[in-house]
């Protein structure tokens, strides 16, 4: 999983200094600055990273309607931040054996995030045609928002 993560970690920086370009502050937090504590306290994941997935993943629902625009990639990539942060935590939570179903979800967004990079998805005007594999990679990486808490608790047996 260290080797997804690094390559995911790529390709956020990719989608990342596309989004710099922009100029635009829009003054969100980053998500992603909020790196897991739960696992060195004894709590549950759950408890720490269902609510920084909803934050990052909460928003214009139709942010995505234009899923090459910057507004899409930049709310792909706040998600994407987060996710990679809770891998990271879940490797140190113990990994597949504690987490199987967080990890199939993990290796999902991770592979869409991939995806996104690899079809050039951003600033693509054809990105939302039907054919273009471009909605169903942000759906993923947009879902992922949704299902990795519900993945966690499943792992914890909540």
């Amino acid at each position: 999983m260290r080797r997804t993560a690094t390559a995911t970690a790529a390709v956020l920086i990719a989608l990342l200094a596309a989004g710099c370009s922009s100029g635009g502050d829009d003054g969100k937090a980053s998500p992603a600055s909020t790196a897991g504590s739960s696992t060195q306290s004894g709590g549950k994941l759950s408890a720490e990273w269902g609510p920084k997935l909803s934050a990052a993943a909460d928003g214009d629902k139709a942010v995505c309607n234009q899923v090459g625009d910057q507004a899409c990639a930049d709310h792909l990539t706040d998600i994407a931040m987060v996710v990679s942060d809770l891998e990271s935590a879940v490797d140190e939570a113990g990994g597949k054996t504690a987490y199987p179903q967080t990890v199939k979800q993990l290796d999902k967004v991770n592979a869409a995030v991939d995806a996104y990079t690899k079809h050039e998805c951003l600033k693509d005007e054809n990105a939302g045609i039907e054919g273009s594999p471009c909605p169903d990679d942000a759906q993923t990486i947009l879902s992922g928002g949704e299902t990795l808490p519900l993945a966690l608790k499943a792992d914890e047996g909540a």
